[in-house]
């Protein structure tokens, strides 16, 4: 096997080793005070579904990062002889924002705007019907 197939070979296996966890999302209405508690399952490339439940209404849709300042490149390195090495560097870890839209058993929907980094966020819903919800994912 060439150093390129090994190479390949080795990112594949590394990335079908790479699990995501579920995360937990609080919204807290603005009207009352209530806590309603939801999920967050990613996909590894920044988007995903989510769901949550509001009093008697299911809600679930998509999510998708918008915009960060992670980067990802590729480098080669250069020694005695000639030999070299080739590999990948990734920064992650800044600041994300992301887009959710949900819609929900009784025909309305929510939508949400997140900032966050890592595997935490913060940010604000709002419903179908103007209700304001601060939320977290975490």
């Amino acid at each position: 096997m060439d150093r390129t197939s090994l190479l390949i070979a080795t990112m594949a296996a590394l990335m079908a080793c790479t699990t995501v966890p579920t995360l937990t999302m609080k919204l807290m209405s603005r009207d009352d005070g209530t806590i309603y508690t939801g999920t967050v399952n990613g996909n590894g490339r920044g988007s995903g579904t989510m769901s949550v439940t509001v009093g008697d209404k299911s809600c679930s849709g998509l999510f998708a990062r918008g915009a960060s300042n992670d980067s990802f490149g590729f480098f080669t390195t250069y020694g005695a002889k000639g030999a070299g090495s080739v590999g990948t560097v990734q920064s992650s870890g800044g600041t994300s924002t992301v887009k959710a839209l949900m819609s929900c058993s009784d025909g309305k929907g929510i939508r949400c705007d997140f900032v966050g980094g890592g595997m935490t966020g913060t940010g604000i819903c709002v419903d179908s019907t103007g209700h304001v919800f601060d939320a977290i994912v975490m």
